[in-house]
């Protein structure tokens, strides 16, 4: 008697992504009446168009002591999403003023439900006490995921199960337990020890450095006094692993939101020092998605400093309108800016 087991796997396809949604004089929009509302921009996820619709004076006459959110479809079709609707406090984290689907919702544009969200979102006294609210104003973030429907692993009796691939973590291991390292790295007096073959493998300065001319200088150790012990631990970890450390998941709280920046801005100096382009790229991604008041101007001479491009652009636009930069005006950062090297702002 023969016995066989067949086995399929069904993936959801989704595809995701935010909008933030600033919210400038706040005292003037409030106001508008009950059912009134101001809109954002048109943005697009998923391949449809979406907008948020911000009711200041509530939408409905039941929820006139409350501010109201909703995600607008402005495509036509049915389009199956989940989305959350977050307040951000003024350092740029989520606020507890939020509210997220637990299932997907169904959008169509002609039919009833073409909008969703909450006519209590906050209660207005609460939102208006909180630091959310800051130099008359504040910003909504808008994080949508499209379902684009399902993808079929076939079913077969035949072949043979192939697991994914580990060999990042299996390099990342080979770092840390240091077995077949050939060359030490003294960082700020900490001896950090390394595979040169890898080194060389991922970075063109490495390989100069320990193949190339100068690698009759390092005979016993390389020294390297620019650059925090961390964050060279942290370039290292990317080179074996091809991701970042667990740093980019932990920034919960206002202190470990500071330490990621921190990590970030100090990475991409030590990224770009190396010719590690990937890396770099990942952390101009990473301060552009935490730019906030109290950021963006040192992020601005970062990205001008090392030729960030495309972050540069990102901050030239949040410093875009007058109220935000009257606000980033008053930072620390800002002043040093404009004390020690005005003229970087002249693309403002």
């Amino acid at each position: 008697m023969t016995s066989t087991v067949t086995a399929s796997t069904v993936e959801a396809e989704v595809e995701s992504g935010s909008h933030l949604f600033t919210i400038l004089r706040y005292s003037l929009v409030k106001g508008l009446g009950i059912g009134k509302s101001v809109t954002s921009d048109i943005f697009t996820i998923g391949g449809f168009d979406w907008i948020i619709r911000f009711h200041p004076d509530g939408s409905i006459p039941e929820a006139t002591d409350f501010i109201s959110f909703f995600l607008e479809l402005k495509s036509s079709g049915d389009v199956n999403a989940l989305f959350e609707l977050a307040i951000l406090e003024h350092n740029g984290l989520p606020s507890n003023m939020r509210f997220s689907t637990p299932q997907a919702k169904t959008f169509n544009i002609t039919k009833i439900y073409y909008s969703w969200g909450l006519s209590k979102f906050a209660k207005r006294s609460e939102f208006e006490a909180s630091n959310c609210l800051k130099n008359d104003a504040f910003t909504i973030k808008c994080t949508v995921t499209v379902l684009k429907g399902s993808r079929l692993q076939p079913t077969t009796p035949y072949g043979i199960t192939v697991p994914p691939s580990n060999s990042n973590q299996q390099f990342a291991r080979l770092l840390e337990s240091e077995i077949g390292a050939d060359v030490t790295f003294v960082v700020k007096g900490e001896k950090i020890r390394a595979h040169r073959c890898v080194l060389a493998a991922k970075s063109a300065v490495f390989n100069a450095e320990l193949f190339g001319s100068m690698r009759e200088k390092w005979t016993e150790a390389i020294t390297v006094d620019d650059i925090e012990a961390p964050v060279f631990k942290s370039m290292l970890y990317f080179i074996y692993s091809d991701s970042l450390p667990d740093f980019e998941q932990n920034s919960n709280n206002d202190g470990e939101h500071k330490d990621l920046i921190f990590m970030a801005q100090h990475l991409l100096v030590a990224a770009d020092r190396y010719d590690l382009e990937r890396l770099k790229l990942m952390c101009e991604d990473l301060l552009y998605k935490n730019l906030d008041v109290s950021t963006v101007a040192s992020t601005f001479v970062l990205a001008e400093q090392h030729s960030c491009k495309q972050l540069k652009a990102q901050c030239v636009q949040f410093m875009s309108s007058r109220e935000v930069l009257k606000m980033v005006a008053e930072t620390d950062a800002f002043h040093i800016i404009m004390k020690n090297s005005p003229s970087i702002l002249k693309d403002v």
